[in-house]
This record gives C-alpha cells, structure tokens and sequence, in this order.
C-alpha cells in the first residue's frame, strides 16, 4: 500500500522588514548558512531579493541521489585526490537505478564558435569512458607511466527529473520553491530547466551569466567544485572592443583587470545560489555530481523582462537594414526566440499562468475557508504551498510590471502578437489590492 504523502511545507512569507540588511552593507562577504537555522523569509529578504549569493549547507540530507556516492573509504588517503574522489562515485549503482538513456555531454578539451564541443551518448557508455578514466588515473600513479591524453567529458544540463518523473532523486529545497520559469513549464510539459550534471575531475564550465537573467541553484551531491564569480557589471572590465567577452577566465585576469570577485569552494551536500546576472566560471576539482535549476520569480522578473528587451533591442540593431520588409516585428519576435530562448509572447504567457494560478488560489480558499488562513490551494513541487501573502506579492509585482514598464515600452505597442492589448486585459484581472 503507498504510503500517505506529507502535508505540504508552508512558504511563509512576511512582509520585509527594514531591519533586512542592504547589499552595501554586508562587508562584501558570501556567507555560509545552515539550512536548520535559515527561513524561508530571511533567505527571499536577504538574499534573493537583494540579488546576493549564499551557500546553503546540509540541504541533501535525505536525496535519494545520495545513494549515487559511496561511502569514503580511502584508507588514510587525502579525500581530494582523485584516487580516492574517483571511489567515491557509485557506478554500478547508477547503472542499476538509470537506465541507458541518451545524454548531452560537452568535451571540455574541445572547443567550437567559443563553447565547449557537444556529443550525444548513451549514459551507461558515459559512465563506462568515465570509469575507465579514474583508473588509468590510478594506473598513472605508477613510476614511468607513459601518461595519454584523456577523456574529459562532462554531462551537462541533463533533464533526469523530466526524463524520469517517477524516480524521486531530489527534492527542491524550500528556498528555491517560489518558481515561476518551471512551475509553468511542468505544468504544461514543455521543457523545463531542472539538471543533472556529472562530471571527472578537471571538467569546467566555461564564464557565462545564466539564461534569461535568471537565477540559478546548485547542489553537489558529491565531488569539490571551485567556483569564480562577480557581481552584474563587473564582466565589463574583460569586455573586448567588440564587447566580446572572454570564453575562459583565471584569478590573475581578474587580478589584471581590477574585477571584484568572489572565490567559492563547494564541497558535497551544499546548495549555492547564483543571482542574476552574476557572471561565473566553474571548475569540478573532483569526480563530481549536482543537481542545478534555473529560475526566476517576483524577485527578479523584472531583471528578466528588461534581458529581453535589451535581447530585441540587438536583434532590432543586427536587421535593421530589413525594416521594411514584410512582418518585420513578427521576424524579430522569432529572432529574438531563437538567440534568448523566448521572445514577448512565450513572457506575456509565463505571466498569464502566474496570474491564473495565483488568483485561482485565492478563490478557492475563500470559497473553502470561513475563519482566517494561512494556506491557500497552490501547491508547488508536490511539497510547498505559499501563504497568502505570498501569493498577493507575487500579483503585485506582476502588477508593477505591468503599469509601471511594459505598458510603456513602444517595442510592447508594436508587437504583431497584440501583446499591448493581452498586457491591459491582464492588469484588469489583478485584484485590485494587489
């Protein structure tokens, strides 16, 4: 007989309070903080709405995906040698669990137009080339070992959750569960942006800010990542002429060019959370495995929709010589689709959902509730639900977007999917004490 699911977590979110601290005044450090004693609160007041980095320990403790590491049993050996970290990745078991699907890998010793080089393989040979490769690490311990060049493949940006939705190997920690990118995309099962990533020691992901703007979490299950990482307009200082910026980045560079940044070791069982706009490079200084999302919400939606309108604003630029063409702004539109990831349509969408699904939560609860609550009916996750001013911060700032931005933007009056007109429909909608 299945068992009886939990009650859902409640996200309790409370009005800010001035006592919050403002990002000037933190002595510009990235803190440590235990998932025990953060809430949910100070993490959205402190962190995730001032757009600054934390790391939060002890968030796996109970992933299913733990059972991907084996214990450490390294016999007196430094735990960071790849020796012993090669141990510690459990093969077999995953081979067990997972079946032998085809996964996106990127070799990091190749590059292609500045990104790492792409291949498709099936996940059990990854792991067999893998594998082999942390013994030959071994074997090359050995004196006079003629030493080869090897693999260095990483899995990258692996859709495990959606790929197989019954197999429950992690759960969103409650920080990361107000998100609307995802909470949309499952629902309507398109695709999402939950990852897997696995990868050998000396695999790295190349400098790069994440998609749309977007927040990002990740969380190693196992293995030792170093991470590079700076504040919104700091990447300028490496700018080119061209604006170009480069594909890979050192502390020295950095040092060169008079960039403020920050260095992260993140050792198992820690979640890092990336604001937006944080450029970042990444270095696996182990066998390593996380779990990633990326993700935005009432925090940063306007960062968001202000990335997209810069993104319209290039593509505008790069055809400009084809104003007069044909259904130019629908061309735009498509354009702008296929270099950001959405174009004005798939973002007037994201907040229709939210708005719907938002005020249905409220509806229900008045019609269901005669005394006053502290829940409503929006699950997110199948674990966390939001109060109810949760709910109404997320309609106003839905809300504020509307009025305040959009509604204002010529790029909005001019769009072909009569963005203009569905934008005032769905301001008519927000209640009014949004």
């Amino acid at each position: 007989m299945a068992s009886e699911k939990a009650a859902p977590e409640l996200l309790a979110l409370q009005p800010e309070q001035s006592s919050q601290l403002d990002v000037d005044n933190r002595n510009w450090i990235i803190e440590r903080r235990a998932a025990a004693e953060l809430s949910y609160n100070e993490f959205y007041w402190k962190y995730m709405r001032p757009n600054w980095p934390v790391i939060i320990t002890d968030v796996s403790n109970s992933w299913e995906c733990r059972n991907w590491a084996q214990q450490n049993n390294n016999n007196g050996r430094d735990a960071n040698d790849n020796c012993s970290t090669g141990g510690h990745i459990n093969f077999d078991y995953l081979r067990r669990r997972i079946g032998n699907l085809a996964v996106p890998v990127a070799d990091c010793n190749a590059t292609y137009f500045n990104s790492h080089a792409k291949l498709e393989l099936k996940f059990h040979d990854f792991l067999a080339r893998w594998q082999s490769n942390v013994l030959d690490s071994r074997v090359q311990l050995e004196p006079n070992f003629n030493v080869k060049l090897k693999d260095n493949l990483y899995l990258k940006d692996w859709h495990l959750a959606a790929q197989l939705p019954s197999y429950e190997f992690y759960k969103v920690p409650k920080y990361f569960a107000s998100d609307w990118l995802n909470e949309q995309l499952i629902a309507e099962q398109k695709d999402d942006y939950r990852f897997v990533y696995m990868g050998p020691k000396d695999s790295w992901t190349s400098f790069h800010s994440d998609v749309f703007g977007s927040f990002s979490w990740s969380t190693n299950i196992v293995g030792h990542k170093k991470w590079l990482i700076m504040p919104p307009g700091e990447e300028l200082k490496l700018a080119d002429r061209l604006r170009n910026l480069p594909f890979s980045i050192d502390e020295s560079q950095l040092e060169e060019h008079k960039v403020r940044y920050f260095t992260i070791n993140q050792t198992a069982n820690e979640a890092i959370f990336v604001p937006s706009g944080w450029y970042h490079q990444v270095w696996n200084m182990t066998d390593t495995i996380s779990v990633n999302h990326n993700w935005f919400n009432a925090c940063n939606i306007a960062r968001v929709w202000s990335n997209l309108l810069g993104n319209l604003k290039d593509v505008r630029k790069e055809i400009a010589d084809c104003q007069q063409m044909d259904n130019f702004e629908a061309h735009c539109q498509t354009m702008l689709r296929a270099s950001f990831g959405i174009n004005y349509l798939d973002f007037i969408e994201l907040l229709e959902f939210i708005v719907a699904r938002r005020i249905a939560a409220r509806l229900k609860d008045q019609q269901t509730t005669t005394t006053t609550t502290t829940k409503n009916s929006l699950l997110l996750f199948d674990k966390y639900e939001m109060n109810d001013y949760h709910v109404q911060y997320d309609l106003e700032c839905v809300q504020r977007l509307l009025k305040d931005t959009m509604l204002h933007e010529p790029s909005v009056q001019q769009c072909p999917a009569q963005l203009n007109e569905r934008c005032e429909r769905l301001l008519q909608q927000l209640p009014t004490n949004a």
